[in-house]
C-alpha cells in the first residue's frame, strides 16, 4: 500500500482537482491542512497542494493522471 499525503488549505480549488484526481487511484489519503501548522504554511504557502508519495514529493506543477499511474503501480 501506498503511503500518500496531501497538504492543502481551506478553498483551494487545486487542491479540489488534486483530491479528485486521487479519488481514481485505490489508495488512501492522509490530508493535511497547512494553515494549522506555521512550519508548513511557511513551506508550502505557495505551492499548494503538494503531495509526498512514499516519501517523495510532488508539487502542483507535476501532478497529473500519468504521473500518478506511474507511482501507484
Amino acid at each position: 500500500m501506498h503511503k500518500v499525503v496531501l497538504f492543502e488549505k481551506k478553498n483551494c480549488g487545486l487542491c479540489k482537482e488534486v483530491k479528485d484526481l486521487l479519488s481514481l487511484f485505490d489508495v488512501t489519503v492522509e490530508e493535511v491542512n497547512i494553515e494549522k501548522d506555521s512550519a508548513l504554511m511557511e513551506k508550502y504557502m505557495f505551492e499548494v497542494p503538494v503531495l509526498l508519495i512514499n516519501g517523495e514529493e510532488l508539487d502542483y506543477r507535476t501532478i497529473d493522471y500519468i504521473e500518478l499511474e506511474k507511482r501507484f503501480q
